[in-house]
Parts: structure tokens; C-alpha cells; sequence
């Protein structure tokens, strides 16, 4: 009898444990990260919780749970997709059908309007409490400075800038803009829109870099 009733309660035992099948849809599952991603521009991740997320959204739990095991993949896979809607402005950047100043100030200005969504808030919460996602963020922040120095060292290079410019000093000097655009809290309190913040950003610095024989030469034209 004792042989029967272990055997019993492990039959049963497995059953409780037994792995439940997850329903997973790829275009589901980008759908539920750009979801989660305005959802956490909006209210955080401190109080965050898959029930009230599903609640707020008017969801269903299941749904998130087939798609996402827990919390931190679905914060990591709306993390991703921001940052991978962030770095279309390499396209930009690098179109050689663009004039060379036009390339950075379109690719720049949308790099800016995607960074201003995302509230400092929301950044500072994962920078405390996900150290591995915080992580992504600096490898994505130190690639847009390469991108940046290549650029302004190519145009230094074939005389769009002038010959004292430095490029590391001039790609460091966005990345600081980049950061002030962040506190969106002190442009909100002094009424400052995104695009009047980009356009004296670049209206300083491409006053003090452009060489004027390019500007008299080429401006217009693709380089």
C-alpha cells in the first residue's frame, strides 16, 4: 500500500509541476513591448506589477505571461525596442544624398524627440534597480558617440569643419545636451519644447564649426 501511495502522490506532485505551454505570437509579443514601453514612460517601475499593467491596459494577465515570463523580460524587450527606435537616426546621419550639416540636424533632431519620451524618471529607477539593463543604455549611449566622432572627424576632414575643431570634444558636447534634454521636468517647467531646444543647440554649434569657404561653396549641395 505504501509503494502505491508514493507513487501516487508522485504522479500528483508532477502534475502540479508540470510546466504550463506559453502561446507565444511574434507580432503579439512587439506589440506588448511597445505597450509596456509608453506605459513605463508614463508610470514608472518601482509600482510596477504584470496584474496592474494588465488591469490599467485592460488586458488579460494570461496574455503578457505567454508572451513574457516575468517582470525584467518584458522591461528588457521595451527597453530594446525604444532604444532600437532611437538609432534610426544612424540612417540619417549617414545618407550620403543629404547635404553634410542637414544629415546631423535631421538625424539629431528625431534622436532627440524619441530621448525626450522617455521620462529621467523612468531612466534613473533602472539605472538603481537593473543594473544589466542599465548596461544596454551605456553601450547604446557610447555607440551614438562614436557615430557622432566619425562624423565630425569625416567633415573635419573634408573641410565642412574647421581645422582647430575637435571632434571628440564636439561629440562629447552632445552627449551633455543629450543628458540636459533628459530632465524634461526643467523644460516643462520653463516652457521649452524639444525642437526649440535642438535648434539652439545647433544653431550654437554649427555657428562656431562650419568653415565659411564651405559655406560659400557647398552648402546646399550633398556631400
Amino acid at each position: 500500500m505504501t509503494f502505491y501511495l508514493e507513487n501516487f502522490n508522485s504522479l500528483i506532485m508532477g502534475r502540479k509541476t508540470k510546466n504550463k505551454t506559453r502561446y507565444s505570437n511574434a507580432e503579439i509579443k512587439h506589440r506588448l513591448a511597445i505597450k509596456a514601453m509608453v506605459y513605463f514612460q508614463k508610470n514608472g517601475i518601482s509600482n510596477f506589477s504584470m496584474s496592474k499593467m494588465a488591469s490599467d491596459l485592460s488586458m488579460s494577465k494570461t496574455t503578457i505571461y505567454n508572451h513574457y515570463g516575468s517582470k525584467y523580460e518584458l522591461l528588457e524587450a521595451a527597453l530594446n525596442y525604444k532604444l532600437g527606435v532611437i538609432s534610426e537616426y544612424e540612417t540619417v546621419l549617414e545618407n550620403l544624398t543629404l547635404p553634410y550639416t542637414e544629415r546631423y540636424r535631421k538625424a539629431i533632431l528625431f534622436y532627440c524627440v524619441q530621448l525626450y519620451d522617455i521620462s529621467s524618471q523612468l531612466m534613473k529607477e533602472i539605472k538603481q534597480d537593473y543594473p544589466k539593463l542599465w548596461e544596454i543604455v551605456l553601450r547604446f549611449n557610447r555607440k551614438t558617440y562614436r557615430n557622432l566622432r566619425d562624423y565630425y572627424i569625416v567633415g573635419k576632414d573634408i573641410g565642412v569643419f574647421k581645422v582647430g575643431s575637435n571632434p571628440i570634444l564636439l561629440s562629447l558636447d552632445d552627449q551633455q545636451f543629450f543628458q540636459m534634454l533628459g530632465i524634461n521636468r526643467v523644460m516643462q517647467e520653463h516652457n521649452i519644447e524639444v525642437l526649440d531646444a535642438f535648434n539652439h543647440h545647433f544653431n550654437m554649434k554649427f555657428t562656431g564649426i562650419i568653415d565659411p569657404s564651405y559655406e560659400l561653396s557647398k552648402m546646399g549641395r550633398s556631400v
